[in-house]
Parts: structure tokens; sequence; C-alpha cells
């Protein structure tokens, strides 16, 4: 049985340990990409400031040394090579693998859970040190998992975290909280339409993070925004191509009145601008998104989308690989790893560095060498 890890949270500010209590982080769609146009949305209120919005400077994160073993060849499985934020992931682990000594293997699981099993059973049965799943779905690879499980292979999973229905053979998850995620983005849309949004909330069935966010959203706004009209429409992900867009346009035009459209993901904003645009809304709608890809803060510096929460995906490449090399050594590691947030809008995307609009935003302050020294790399 695998012991847990001793951890605290980081000031990255002083470098001091402030002491820990675990949230629980849960599954999110960080693999899929897509844009708002130029001629995109509204921007927000730049004048609306909540807490959410404040720069990271404490992170949960492990703090006991340790030796990263070496001569290991790892696997490094990751959703799709369309998706924007896995491959990005999957690029930094890779390379922070690589530069361990580690020999890398990375698959491409093409956004199909049939592709990915076949990737992960084949991988799993010809020998492989360790594995990290990039966003694909174990749940959806079970003849996979259970050979994982047989070989007692330490897997690490990033973008997601257990149900109590999930598949065995994950030793480690991290991912995003959505409940606190959705509560700040309800806080801002109220504050930013001085609590009288018209929101067409949009929801991804079938996506744990995405629902319960988008369920928060709602829960939040109607029992804390008396002003503030909501309406929701579940996104049919399987043809999301072709009907996503025509859905928005539907719901516009049914209620003219809207103001604010969230989409559960950045996968979805490209459909979602073009169905606002064929309803001839682009200059009153604020869309607001969840996951911070760098075209998308871009899109936020220009001014054409409202409001985006961001979670640091090359951080989380660090701490998978720091995660897989404890198991691999037979060290304690967490069960959850809950990834920081932080709400980027108008107000406050000019705080931030020119990376950001290339890589992503991955925190405030220089993770990789708290991780080197823990590595006794630095």
């Amino acid at each position: 049985m695998k012991r847990r890890a001793s951890n605290r949270i980081i000031d990255g500010r002083r470098g001091v340990v402030l002491g820990a209590a675990i949230a629980i982080a849960t599954l999110s769609l960080a693999g899929c990409t897509g844009s708002v146009g130029a001629a995109g949305p509204t921007a927000s209120n730049s004048t609306v400031v909540v807490d959410a919005m404040n720069p990271v400077t404490q992170v949960k994160a492990p703090t006991e040394a340790f030796a990263q073993p070496t001569d290991k060849h790892i696997l490094i499985l990751y959703c799709g090579s369309s998706g924007q934020g896995c491959v990005a992931e999957a690029n930094e682990t890779k390379a922070v693998a690589e530069s361990l000594g580690w020999k890398v293997d990375m698959l491409d699981g093409k956004l199909d859970p049939t592709v990915s099993n076949q990737l992960l059973k084949q991988a799993a049965q010809t020998g492989v040190d360790g594995i990290i799943d990039i966003s694909a779905d174990p749940n959806l690879m079970a003849d996979a998992m259970a050979v994982v499980q047989a070989k007692n292979i330490p897997f690490v999973l990033t973008a997601q975290v257990p149900t109590d229905k999930d598949v065995a053979g994950v030793d480690t998850y991290l991912g995003a909280d959505p409940v606190s995620g959705g509560k700040d983005l309800a806080n801002w849309i109220a504050a930013d339409s001085n609590g009288k949004a018209n929101v067409l909330l949009l929801n991804l069935p079938g996506y744990y993070s995405a629902e319960t966010r988008t369920a928060t959203i709602a829960e939040k706004l109607k029992s804390d925004c008396s002003g503030c009209v909501v309406q929701e429409a579940d996104i049919p992900v399987q043809t999301m191509g072709t009907s996503l867009a025509p859905l928005v346009t539907s719901r516009l035009q049914q209620n003219p009145n809207t103001d604010y459209v969230v989409s559960p993901d950045d996968c979805c904003l490209s459909f979602i601008d073009q169905g606002i645009q064929q309803a001839n809304k682009t200059s009153s709608i604020k869309v607001v998104s969840e996951q911070g890809f760098p075209d998308q803060l871009a899109n936020i510096a220009a001014g054409t989308l409202a409001a985006d929460q961001a979670t640091p995906l090359l951080y989380e490449s660090w701490l998978s690989i720091d995660s897989l090399g404890r198991l691999m050594a037979g060290l304690p590691t967490e069960k959850f790893w809950a990834m920081p947030q932080r709400l980027w809008t108008t107000a406050n995307i000019g705080e931030a560095p020119q990376e950001v609009f290339t890589s992503g935003w991955n925190l405030d302050f220089d993770y990789q060498s708290m991780f080197k020294k823990l590595w006794g790399k630095q």
C-alpha cells in the first residue's frame, strides 16, 4: 500500500511552509482548443475585481526532498493532438522527464477512448515503469486499466480526480476544483453585471468537472443574485462541431435579452462565437470561459473575450513528474493534488507576463526551481 507524502502549502513569495488542508480536485476538459475571433464579444467591465483575480502565491506542494530515479521508461498518453491544452502539457511533461534521463514514449489518444484504450493496453503489456495520462479518461479504458492494475504500474492522471465510480489503477490525480471555480465565476458575473446578468449557461454532460462547475454557477447566481436570469443548455459533445453554433444561435434568438454566455471549457469557444455571430449579437454578449489557453488570454487582452478562469497546465506537468517519480521510487505520494486557478479579465490581464500569451498562465513564482531543489538537481 502506498503511503501519503508529507506536504504543505508553499508560499512562493517567501519560500516558507504555511501548513495545509487538502482540497478535492475534479475532472476538467483540459484537452480541447478554440478561440473567439477578433470581432468577438465585448470585453468585461475593467473596474470589477474579485478575489479570484489576485495573483496566486501559495500552492499545495510536496516538501520532502528525494532522489528522482534514473533510467526509467515511461509512457505519456495525452488526450489528443487537436487539444491545445493536452499538447502543451504533454510537451512540457516530456521535456521534464527527459531532463531526468528517462526514456519517454508519447502517444496521441486522438480524443477517442477506443484509441486511448488500445495504446494504453499495449504499452502496459509491453512494459513501462510508469504512466502519466493527460486528460484521457481511464473510466473509458477499462481493459487497459485492468492491465495497469495487474502489473502495478504507477499511474498519474492529470485534469481529473476520483469519484466513487472510478475504475481502479490510478495512484494520483491532479486537477482544479470546479466548486470553488464555479463560485468564483458566478461572483464575477454578478459583480460585472451589477446584479442584472441574463446568462446562457452551457454544460458538457458526462464530464464531471464541467457539470459540477456549471451546476455551481447556476446555484450561486440563483441564490445570491436576485436580479440575474439563468438559462441552461447541454452541449451535444459528439456533434459539437456542427450542432453547438446553431444551439447558441437558437437560444439567443429565443432569449434576446441574454448578455452573458458561459462556456464550460475553452474548447467550445470557436463554435460559441459562430453562434453569437449568426444571431447578430456580437456587440452585446460577453463570453466567459474556463481553462486559460494562451489564445484566450490574448483575446482578453484584445478585448474580445470577457473572462477566463485559468489552470497552470505546465505547473501540472512538473507536479505529475514529481508524483510519478515518488511512486516509481516506492515513496509516499498524495492521492489528490488540487490545482490553483486564477480568473483573468481586462481588469488584471495587464499584470500577465508576456509568456502567458504563448504558453498559458503558470503561477506567479519559480516553481521549476522548487522542484529541482526537491530532486537534488539545483
